[in-house]
């Protein structure tokens, strides 16, 4: 080849070997949050992930430190489809997905509730028929609604229709036998202000499981949020002095069956003594016999949100 004709290909050669380089790139999750501390917006930082070779680290361990370094759950879950999308190097043995399930559900129980969305999604995409699976994305999309609605925070609705569009297709297989998915249908409903229905639903959940805390838990926030509304109603109408009587009963007796459970989660024992404590300080004007209850809460599980929320009480109520 004649000087003059390479010096005429150089241009080209260069553009493809730039773009060779350029296909070589594989993104790691440093590099994730080097893009996202250096200011570059989601949707970039998406097109990114989705036009890249990526080896994550999304392990549970790994979607924490990514959670950490402010890396959004959009970004998170982008990459979670990105690496499920690709081909593995190998299928994934049954203890495998097991384990993942397990960290995924722990990661529910805990409250991280977008880590855990981002690792029910990965196993999704790998078992996309799997209907116990959709039930616990489900739940994890409703206790993020729920902690949005608890902190006056909106809209939570679009992640409660998120989860009855998952939920919904499943009923007519599993509304007479499945007490996970009649608890999760409870607490959509419950987050959408349908008490009634609400109660029919958590009622079956229990019916179908004996000992079954979590619908318990909800039967007593219905019967909380019945008195409270109630006792708004002006004096001498009949609803609200009935409540005033017997102010308290009814959730009273929902949470202490759910702490006479056995083998009682300490992050749930910790809800249900934080949830007596607001019976005594809100409905029973009791405000000692409340902070006992924050504090056998806070010491049930201090890290988790109701031990997080106990410790707040605590530091707010008076000591006598």
């Amino acid at each position: 080849m004649t000087r003059s004709r390479w010096i005429l290909w150089l241009p080209l050669v260069l553009l493809l070997v730039c773009r060779m380089v350029s296909a070589a790139e594989v993104l790691t999750n440093e590099a994730i949050v080097t893009m996202v501390k250096g200011g570059l917006g989601k949707a970039l930082i998406i097109d990114k992930i989705k036009i890249s070779q990526g080896e994550y680290d999304l392990s549970t361990t790994g979607l924490l430190r990514l959670k950490a370094e402010g890396v959004s759950e959009t970004i998170i879950k982008a990459m979670v489809e990105s690496a499920a999308s690709a081909t593995p190097s190998r299928p994934q043995t049954p203890q495998e997905t097991a384990q993942e399930t397990r960290e995924a559900i722990g990661l529910y129980q805990q409250g991280k509730l977008a880590e855990a969305v981002a690792a029910f999604d990965k196993l999704l995409f790998q078992k996309p028929d799997d209907d116990d699976l959709k039930i616990w994305k489900a739940l994890a999309l409703l206790e993020q609604a729920r902690v949005m609605k608890d902190a006056n925070m909106s809209p939570y609705k679009p992640l409660v229709i998120q989860a009855y569009t998952i939920l919904q297709p499943l009923g007519r297989k599993l509304i007479l036998t499945n007490a996970d998915w009649n608890f999760a249908m409870a607490k959509a409903y419950w987050l959408n202000d349908r008490p009634t229905w609400a109660k029919r639903a958590a009622g079956k959940a229990v019916d179908l499981r004996v000992n079954f805390a979590e619908p318990l838990l909800l039967l007593g926030d219905l019967a909380y949020d019945d008195e409270v509304d109630a006792m708004k109603a002006p004096p001498g109408n009949p609803r609200a002095e009935i409540a005033r009587r017997f102010a308290g009963q009814a959730p009273r007796k929902q949470y202490e069956k759910v702490l006479a459970l056995p083998d009682l989660r300490p992050e749930v024992r910790a809800e249900a003594l934080y949830k007596l404590g607001m019976v005594s300080a809100q409905l029973e004007n009791k405000q000692g016999t409340a902070r006992e209850y924050w504090q056998r809460a806070e010491a049930a599980d201090p890290g988790c949100r109701y031990g997080k929320l106990a410790q707040e009480k605590l530091q707010a109520a008076p000591t006598k």
